[in-house]
């Protein structure tokens, strides 16, 4: 699907998600209530700032009483989203820290977060002068400052309540000489003071570990509903069960090849010696 034709089809999918609650002439709050969502979700869905599952979907046309053929083709739309490529031309084309700021709304919706990256460093755990490195390979100006602030405030939600993330990184990764020496050294003390926070869990995998699997890609799990892959010209949206069961099963394959606590903290720190003079 081309740039135009995926953000006009999920403009079309919030546009007729809000025109249909309307018809029934029920409110926002209304409708959070009977769908055990909450209100600035469904805000969030009928303004196009976060992109609905399917099964959202169905709950809320079985809401507001679709009739069969626009039933059909609402859920097929939906479908048809979630299974497209979005294009990093498209994510350009939208805004990058608009990008950032729909990411946020996905980890504000989730509980239970987990982020697997074998050959770089996941944007909640990155300092500003990573993060801006990482944007500048694509963005200069006034959208660059707009895209770091936006991946700045996404990192509020690792100080949320209710909320569990669980990080794993290669000694790879965090060895990957992207910036300069002082930079790479403050990257790694800096996701070594985040590990000791109550509700975040990070684990390195070091060199000498021997995964039971290959790992050809990083990706992001929320709760048990979705995964989102980053890869070099797209990101992918999976929402299928059994896809969602594979990606937990790997995950846990490299979670038991990780060092978590006390262990992975002393390997963050002599990594950050290391790049220090």
């Amino acid at each position: 699907m081309d740039p135009e034709r995926y953000v006009a089809d999920r403009e079309t999918l919030a546009a007729r998600l809000r025109e249909l609650r309307r018809a029934t002439g029920l409110t926002g709050v209304q409708a959070a209530a009977s769908t055990g969502m909450s209100q600035p979700k469904i805000s969030k869905l009928e303004n196009g700032r976060l992109l609905p599952s399917e099964h959202d979907v169905e709950i809320l046309l079985d809401l507001y009483r679709a009739n069969g053929q626009e039933r059909s083709a609402l859920l097929a739309l939906a479908a048809r989203l979630h299974a497209t490529l979005e294009s990093n031309r498209t994510i350009l084309h939208r805004g990058a820290a608009r990008k950032q700021a729909e990411i946020g709304e996905v980890e504000a919706d989730a509980t239970v977060l987990r982020y697997f990256t074998p050959g770089g460093i996941s944007g909640l755990l990155q300092t500003a002068e990573y993060m801006r490195r990482v944007f500048t390979l694509a963005l200069t100006g006034a959208e660059l400052a707009r895209t770091v602030a936006a991946r700045q405030q996404r990192q509020q939600a690792l100080h949320a309540p209710g909320k569990q993330f669980t990080f794993i990184l290669t000694e790879a990764a965090l060895r990957w000489r992207f910036c300069p020496d002082d930079v790479m050294a403050a990257q790694a003390a800096h996701i070594a003071s985040l590990s000791t926070l109550s509700n975040v869990r990070i684990g390195v995998i070091p060199l000498t570990a021997r995964p039971g699997d290959i790992p050809l890609h990083g990706y992001e799990i929320f709760d048990e509903r979705l995964v989102t892959i980053g890869l070099e010209h797209a990101t992918v949206a999976v929402t299928d069960p059994r896809d969602i069961a594979t990606y937990l099963q790997l995950f846990e394959v490299m979670a038991n090849a990780a060092e978590f606590g006390e262990s992975a903290r002393a390997r963050l720190g002599t990594i950050a010696r290391d790049f220090q003079p």
